[in-house]
């Protein structure tokens, strides 16, 4: 993490000392006479495009946060990267060789940087968007998945520390093969039943550590109620 902090910092130089030489060849090469209100801002349109195409500004950025949830941003930005600079260095180009007016090339540069911040305004939302829904989807799904190993981690006590109470085993196996073929589902209701058969399920592993258990067959009828209502969550 030090490293690459320190080669962020290192890009961040390298990008500045990129700009500082395009502003000195600037004020070198341009005699103080031809530095018109187009010029300056061809500059400026120049020194945006280093900014945007920068290479190692750009592997900083695409580094940030986690690499798959910014999929949906990439091929945005990329594309957008490409066709602002196009058009950015063109319209300059044009208004060298031409001799645009000042005006018209301050209007067509803002509308192109419009556009561009635009795009990359969609792109964040696409990354936001898709963070989002990727994080809906593990809550949904580690919720069913902890009520799989709770029946599980039950299955395995009963094994070890009741193994001659097949019928109460089978009634666990019964919730167990049930969960096999339910769906996640964002339903809050769903996620209730979950953990409720969880702290149930919980309940009777611990009660197998007894040195008489009693019966729980009140545990799971609950259990098979809850299992009943999770199910119906399922396919509405």
């Amino acid at each position: 993490m030090k490293t690459k902090t320190e080669l962020s910092r290192l890009f961040v130089l390298l990008h500045l000392l990129g700009i500082g030489l395009l502003v000195l060849a600037f004020f070198l090469l341009i005699p103080p006479g031809w530095r018109t209100h187009s010029v300056w801002l061809d500059l400026v349109v120049v020194c945006l495009v280093l900014s945007i195409n920068f290479p190692p500004l750009a592997l900083v950025r695409l580094s940030l946060g986690v690499f798959d949830l910014k999929i949906p941003a990439l091929g945005l930005l990329e594309v957008c990267d490409i066709a602002y600079s196009l058009l950015a260095l063109g319209l300059v180009y044009y208004g060298v060789v031409y001799f645009l007016p000042f005006r018209l090339q301050l209007v067509g540069q803002m509308a192109l940087l419009f556009a561009a911040t635009t795009v990359v305004g969609m792109a964040a939302w696409a990354s936001a968007h898709a963070g989002e829904v990727a994080a809906e989807e593990h809550s949904t799904r580690s919720g069913l998945e902890a009520l799989k190993a709770a029946l599980s981690k039950c299955e395995s006590e009963y094994a070890v520390k009741a193994p001659n109470r097949n019928r109460e085993r089978q009634l666990l196996l019964k919730l167990k093969d049930d969960a096999r073929y339910l769906s996640p589902s964002r339903d809050l209701s769903a996620i209730s039943y979950e953990q409720q058969i969880v702290a149930l399920v919980d309940d009777i592993r611990l009660r197998l550590e007894d040195s008489t258990p009693s019966p729980l067959d009140e545990l799971f009828e609950q259990c098979a109620a809850l299992m009943a209502l999770r199910k119906q969550t399922s396919v509405r």
